[in-house]
């Protein structure tokens, strides 16, 4: 089963039940601020959607801050908070994809 395969079940529960609450990881935050937005780690974000791209992305979330534009991230990159109902498999996946993104920068430019 290549990867793509392997998160396209949790891409399907995750569309179930769009819309849902998360909040950014410090690096999200310390990106978005680059670019001039007034984000915090207790920016309340609504994932409108969500896409499965595979090895490159991992899972891909599309969210909205309130009046702002959407934002495309990773899963990876969002904290969903504990009463979600598919909380314990989105934490699975990030460690998971966590430790494949890892395996993959060791391994270096083919």
């Amino acid at each position: 089963m290549d990867i793509k395969e392997q998160y396209e079940d949790l891409t399907k529960k995750l569309k179930e039940v769009v819309p849902f609450t998360a909040f950014p990881i410090r690096e999200l935050v310390h990106e978005l601020r680059k670019k001039g937005q007034a984000i915090t780690l207790k920016t309340e974000l609504t994932v409108i959607d969500v896409y499965n791209s595979g090895d490159m992305t991992g899972i891909v979330c599309i969210t909205e801050q309130r009046g702002d534009d959407a934002l495309a991230c990773g899963l990876t990159h969002l904290i969903v908070p504990h009463k979600h109902s598919l909380y314990r498999e989105i934490i699975d996946y990030q460690k998971k994809r966590n430790k494949r993104i890892r395996k993959l920068n060791k391994m270096g430019p083919n």
